[in-house]
């Protein structure tokens, strides 16, 4: 009879087609590889331009309160009359206003910020996790 050296080969129909399709399959795996790999570069980019921002705004926040707190605060009238005074109500209001208005544009963007931290989109870990970690 047969020995146990015989092979036996079957010949697939349309062998060529299964193969192109799983070289396809193959491609198709790898470019969503590399795209994961690309996102996750993005997320951590996102997350470390946030906190970036964020430490900025507070040390500028921070500079605009020393700012104002070094400002000269008018506490009676016998100061205000050694003072011109057609000049240092206005100049006081603006400077004052100014301050003002940065530092609560500032607090909105703190606000924001953290809003954005929050809403950051991610793929879970275990879509990650799912991948085939074999590299070419």
């Amino acid at each position: 009879m047969a020995s146990e050296q015989d092979q036996l080969y079957v010949k697939i129909e349309g062998q060529d087609t299964i193969v192109k399709d799983l070289e396809t399959v193959e491609q198709i795996v790898e470019n969503i590889r590399e795209a994961s790999k690309v996102l996750e570069q993005a997320r951590e980019v996102r997350k470390r331009s946030i906190e970036s921002i964020q430490n900025n705004v507070s040390q500028l926040n921070g500079s605009l309160q020393g700012l104002q707190n070094s400002l000269p605060q008018v506490e009676d009238s016998t100061q205000k009359e050694q003072i011109e005074v057609e000049e240092t109500p206005e100049v006081e209001a603006e400077v004052d206003g100014s301050v003002q208005e940065l530092h609560s544009e500032l607090e909105n963007l703190q606000k924001e910020l953290s809003d954005l931290a929050i809403k950051e989109i991610s793929l879970p870990d275990s879509f990650l996790m799912r991948l085939p970690t074999t590299e070419y």
